[in-house]
């Protein structure tokens, strides 16, 4: 009963730091900054993709040149052997035909696709220009509210520091496997203790069984709302 008692004083200096946690994360100028870093680095993000598109054409369009040089020399050893090697029949002279059109299908189809390459790296290139500019602002911003915040926020810290200080002092004598418990119930519900009040925890307004009443006015063992979780002293 004692150790819940403790227990119960280090929540509510803990909770005290809580909020003056969650008003530090609630301070706008915070927000704004956190705003702008996120903005910052989705920005840097995109512009890095950019890059990895960007080589990626590059590559592509070194493989397109090569393939286009090849059937460049398809097409001069066809006119060699045209030329060289006349075809005899009209059948011949078709085939030949054949593999002519198909290089210089081939070779437009490159062509093409090399127009829509240089176009995509214009566009992306103009991209990451905007991205830099982009970036560049919110920098600039970031670092102007940053330096603002900086001169308002070692108050509202040591304040902070200070409340935490007494919790952690509110902590000593208590076991380590109920503050464990504690610690574990506090990852999902906050606060993690609540009061008995009649036959309700006063942390969900939901009556408990009799056979829960009975073990939380004993005060022999730790018991949990079975509705929300959380540990109810009496």
């Amino acid at each position: 009963m004692e150790q819940l008692a403790m227990l119960w004083e280090y929540q509510q200096e803990d909770m005290k730091a809580d909020r003056l946690a969650n008003e530090i994360k609630r301070n706008p100028l915070r927000q704004k900054l956190e705003q702008d870093r996120n903005l910052y680095m989705e920005k840097k993000q995109q512009h890095k993709q950019i890059q990895e598109q960007v080589a990626v054409l590059a590559d592509r369009k070194d493989a397109i040149r090569d393939a286009i040089a090849r059937c460049e020399e398809q097409l001069k050893g066809l006119s060699d052997r045209f030329a060289n090697d006349p075809p005899q029949d009209l059948d011949a002279v078709r085939a030949l035909m054949i593999e002519v059109a198909r290089c210089k299908d081939t070779i437009a189809s490159y062509e093409g696709e090399m127009k829509r390459m240089v176009k995509d790296v214009g566009d992306h290139n103009q991209k990451q220009r905007t991205l830099s500019h982009e970036a560049a602002g919110l920098r600039a911003e970031f670092e102007k509210l940053k330096a603002q915040y900086d001169k308002e926020s070692p108050e509202k810290k040591a304040a902070l520091d200070a409340q935490r200080a007494v919790a952690k002092e509110k902590a000593q004598g208590i076991d380590p496997k109920l503050m464990e418990h504690y610690a574990s119930i506090r990852k999902h519900i906050v606060p993690p203790m609540a009061r008995l009040i009649g036959d309700q925890c006063s942390g969900c307004n939901t009556s408990q069984p009799s056979a829960l009443l009975r073990k939380i006015k004993s005060g022999s063992e730790i018991v949990e709302c079975e509705t929300c979780g959380r540990m109810i002293i009496q």
